[in-house]
């Protein structure tokens, strides 16, 4: 198994750790449906907040943030999309917000991290 994978659990777990001092409250972690995957979906305040976590061992292929392509950002959509459907099924939908939290890690410990805020709409 890759350092990458191995990090995984350990990098949403502290993921969360980031959100919950901002003050999120947690709704779902790694929610799973037709349309995809979200990896932690948490209220900031009065804000629905899509959070997509990604880390990196090693910068020499770009940051962790510079990996939320394009086609992730569309898979990460739809299934906030379907999310919020199978959620609040025809009443108002709330604002939401997609934001992206990178990790740096070093022999298996996270270094350095970060939020970005309405990383993508």
């Amino acid at each position: 198994m890759s350092d990458l994978k191995k990090l995984g659990p350990q990098g949403e777990t502290f993921a969360w750790s980031l959100l919950e001092k901002r003050g999120d409250t947690l709704l779902v972690r790694n929610f799973t449906c037709p349309q995809g995957e979200l990896d932690l979906v948490t209220w900031h305040e009065r804000t629905l907040v899509f959070t997509e976590v990604r880390a990196r061992t090693r910068l020499g292929f770009g940051s962790p943030a510079e990996t939320v392509t394009r086609a992730k950002q569309t898979k990460v959509k739809r299934a906030a999309n379907w999310f919020c459907v199978q959620t609040f099924k025809g009443k108002p939908l709330p604002d939401c917000r997609f934001d992206v939290i990178w990790l740096q890690a070093h022999e298996g410990k996270i270094v350095d991290s970060g939020i970005i805020e309405g990383a993508f709409f």
